[in-house]
């Protein structure tokens, strides 16, 4: 007995049939000689030899995880040795009991299969081999004409003199089609019992192999009455052939069936990012679309599985949690009014896979009343009380929603107690992205171009160009410090007038507020526009772009001074990538989605390292660093001080608060997160700042990454030398010694720390209001000072965010107009630092 006990086919087998071939060719004679030549078309059986069917592609993350395949079939090719003894024997007993014994057709089966059909006066029984089936997937059509009939038998024969029996198994069983989108033995195996095809059970095997011939009609899916039938069939097909004894017959069929999840398939995250990857194959030169869908390639990603998922929740959580600020809207859609059957209807978007926790599911209301909500999700009926709409401000339902509307229905997890709960929802309008690169190798480890790539395929991570707002500032001040300005330098922050051509350019701070002398430092972490204004104007549009250019930046940059305000579109991905060189000591790492691509064998077709370009000196890489880490401290971006040192990043809200950013960095992983609508003139809404939409988006993935224990707390950044870290007074940049205002340590190129000790005099003229520190001031080399008329303007610092009340240094705080203000009692004369 040969491996799976069974009897391979003898040379005196296959003598019998060729002698069969010859005998009817010479009975027929020339006249069917002449007819033959003219119907067979026989393939070379010699492809087989390299014959790879379909097979799937796949994408792992960078621990191997698979998250993403591509395939027209979906296969997974096994040798005979990881199929089941029991599938192998299922599969011949029902298909071709004689295969081990004939040489590609079977004589006997065709005449009883002749007989049986006249008998029943029509078609019961076929009489084609698993050669023939196998030479018919391969080589020919499904149409039914003689031609083929007779093509299909002498391939038969033909393959039978060029390979073993077992290769042809082997390749039949990776090329059956086997239901529900599944090819080969070992896709059906993991689809119907979550497992391996070589760890199926006699009751399984048969069910497998019962799906050959019928396998939709016979579907334990989709028909699981008809599909035990067809596996019982099959188990007894196997004890008339000998496979198995009794006791296992008796015992196998009377054995439930009990389907499986595989729980290695890929998991439904990361759609962007994949997508990203699918369309570089599709259009690579070296692959294309026939290696991308077929050849089974095995992409080795730079995503981090949980990192994704972390960015994927955070992100949807807050544009759930923003969106539901806005309100409720009443549904779109309404079955009834659509003549469609609330009871009867089916969403595309049901399945009978397990619920997922905080994702959205459409569900149909079958009624509203002061007790709350009956909807059906699928085949359940869910009672959602008041709880679960106590975010729409509703005491009831009523007169918001009927009978047929179509909604929302998510499943809440408590965080302590982890009961779910259905609630009511609504599909968010606004959208955002998150990018999350590796510092130093500039590995993409997570990539959300949205909320839900099933709704929406655009990449807002790639493919949209937003304007950046005040998170463009740290380019502006970054070409200053390579030109000598440093985080201790001011400038004076008042209404400014700066012409462009034959108009007048006038930037705003927020709130109209000015404070007068200020240094960068501060300027920079509370995001005030004026100071980032005048610094663009002295240093030079052409300096500004050509730095940003360095870090990476490739969008369009128009050389006007709004662009110091972020009036460019860029992407956030690039963003990103720009603001990695900061925290990687001033290099440039290009944004990495692939670690290399291998075929089926393993055989690496490319791989990638990083690819790296110096964008700035370390220095001042650092230096910006830590006055963005002011913001974190001290400014706008407060909110995220509570996170394990070291944080930094900075805050970008736009005119008419239509996009919201913040992107901050620690010394493992730079985050960007975007916020607004898909249509850019759309606002978010007053107050929609960076710091009160893209922040907490961005707090929640740091805390996921802190939890999942994937960076290291440390005090500082990486300090490169010729960096001094020296005491300033943060409102007038002078050494922190003397009576200052408020001393924080600074991080200054060595040779360019203050040397002017703080006075009581600068402390004086700080309280000041603006505009009457204006003769205390000596104005920087080309600084713009004509002053523009702004009778709403007031005293106070004009912080993109109310900063905190930190170290005994108020907030700014709405104040009225102040136009009429008395005027101080004048300090005695001063110089101020700078």
């Amino acid at each position: 007995m040969t491996e799976h006990q069974l009897t391979p086919a003898t040379p005196r087998n296959r003598r019998k049939t060729q002698l069969l071939i010859i005998l009817v060719a010479l009975i027929l004679g020339i006249p069917a000689g002449f007819l033959f030549a003219r119907v067979i078309r026989v393939p070379m059986v010699k492809r087989l030899e390299d014959y790879q069917p379909a097979i799937i592609t796949r994408i792992y993350d960078r621990n191997g995880v698979p998250f993403a395949e591509y395939s027209i079939q979906r296969r997974i090719v096994v040798t005979m040795r990881d199929i089941s003894p029991f599938l192998v024997q299922a599969i011949i007993a029902t298909e071709d009991a004689d295969f081990y014994k004939h040489g590609g057709i079977n004589p006997k089966a065709i005449v009883r299969a002749a007989i049986n059909d006249l008998l029943a006066g029509k078609r019961v029984e076929g009489a084609s081999t698993l050669t023939q089936q196998l030479a018919k997937q391969v080589f020919l059509t499904p149409e039914k004409n003689l031609r083929r009939k007779i093509n299909e038998a002498f391939l038969a024969v033909d393959i039978e003199k060029n390979f073993t029996k077992n290769q042809i198994f082997e390749l039949y069983a990776n090329q059956a089609y086997l239901g529900h989108g599944a090819y080969g033995v070992e896709a059906a195996s993991r689809l119907y019992f979550g497992k391996h095809a070589k760890d199926l059970t006699l009751p399984e095997a048969a069910m497998v192999g019962g799906l050959v011939r019928t396998p939709m009609r016979d579907s334990p899916i989709n028909h699981p009455d008809a599909a035990l039938k067809r596996r019982n069939h099959v188990l007894k097909r196997m004890l008339d052939a000998g496979y198995i004894k009794r006791p296992q017959y008796l015992q196998a069929v009377n054995t439930p069936v009990v389907l499986g999840t595989y729980k290695e398939e890929a998991p439904r995250v990361g759609a962007y990012f994949s997508e990203e990857i699918r369309q570089y194959i599709e259009h690579a030169p070296q692959y294309g679309v026939e290696n991308l869908y077929q050849r089974g390639l095995k992409v080795y990603s730079t995503l981090d599985f949980r990192m994704q998922q972390a960015a994927e929740v955070s992100l949807q959580r807050g544009l759930r949690t923003f969106d539901h600020r806005r309100g409720f809207r009443k549904p779109a859609r309404n079955l009834i009014t659509e003549g469609i059957d609330p009871l009867t209807y089916k969403d595309p978007a049901w399945s009978n896979e397990p619920y997922q926790i905080d994702k959205l599911y459409p569900a149909v209301v079958l009624g509203v009343d002061t007790q709350g909500v009956t909807v059906r999700l699928n085949k359940e009926e869910l009672s959602l009380g008041a709880p679960s709409y106590k975010w729409t401000g509703k005491q009831t339902m009523a007169g918001s929603l009927r009978r047929g509307d179509l909604v929302y229905v998510r499943n809440d997890e408590d965080a302590k107690t982890h009961k779910h709960t259905w609630m009511l929802d609504q599909l968010p309008q606004v959208q955002g992205a998150v990018v999350i690169l590796d510092v130093k190798t500039g590995e993409i480890r997570a990539l959300v171009g949205g909320y839900d790539f099933a709704i929406s395929k655009f990449n807002r991570a790639t493919q949209s160009r937003r304007q950046t707002g005040s998170s463009f500032k740290p380019f502006v001040y970054g070409a200053a410090f390579e030109k000598g300005l440093t985080p201790a330098d001011t400038l004076f922050d008042a209404p400014i007038a700066i012409p462009v051509g034959n108009q007048i350019y006038a930037p705003k701070n927020y709130y109209g507020r000015y404070s007068g002398i200020v240094t960068i430092q501060r300027a920079l972490e509370l995001s005030i526009n004026v100071p980032a204004v005048k610094t663009y104007m002295m240093i030079g549009g052409d300096k500004v772009v050509d730095f940003a250019r360095r870090c990476g930046i490739t969008s369009q940059l128009e050389r006007y001074p709004s662009l110091a305000l972020g009036a460019a579109g860029v992407s956030p991905i690039e963003m990103t990538a720009a603001y990695n060189t900061f925290v990687n000591q001033g290099v440039y790492v290009k944004p990495q989605y692939v670690r290399r691509i291998t075929d089926q064998t393993g055989r690496v077709l490319e791989e990638h390292g990083p690819e790296l370009s110096e964008a700035m000196s370390a220095q001042v890489a650092f230096e910006l660093t830590h006055v963005m880490r002011g913001t974190v401290d001290r400014g706008t971006a407060y909110e995220a001080h509570t996170l394990a040192p070291p944080i930094a990043g900075k805050t970008g809200t736009t005119n008419a608060y239509t996009d919201a950013w913040f992107i901050g960095f620690s010394p493992e992983y730079t985050v960007s997160v975007w916020i607004g609508y898909d249509d850019p003139s759309r606002t978010l809404g007053g107050g929609a700042t960076g710091a009160a939409v893209a922040l907490p988006i961005w707090i929640d993935i740091f805390k996921q990454i802190d939890t999942m224990k994937l960076r290291t707390p440390r005090p500082e950044f990486d300090v490169p030398p010729g960096i001094v870290m020296a005491p300033m007074d943060l409102q007038s940049g002078r050494r922190g010694i003397g009576p200052c205002s408020r001393v924080i340590t600074e991080a200054f190129i060595a040779g360019q720390e203050p040397d002017k000790d703080c006075s009581g005099a600068t402390v004086a003229v700080s309280k000041l209001p603006y505009y009457l520190q204006r003769p205390f001031y000596q104005p920087k080399e080309s600084e713009p000072t004509q002053a523009a008329n702004d009778a709403s303007a007031q005293s106070g610092e004009g912080a993109e965010s109310p900063a905190p009340d930190v170290e005994g240094e108020p907030a700014p705080k709405e104040s009225a107009p102040m136009p009429n203000v008395p005027p101080a009692p004048k300090p005695p004369p001063t110089s101020t630092s700078g």
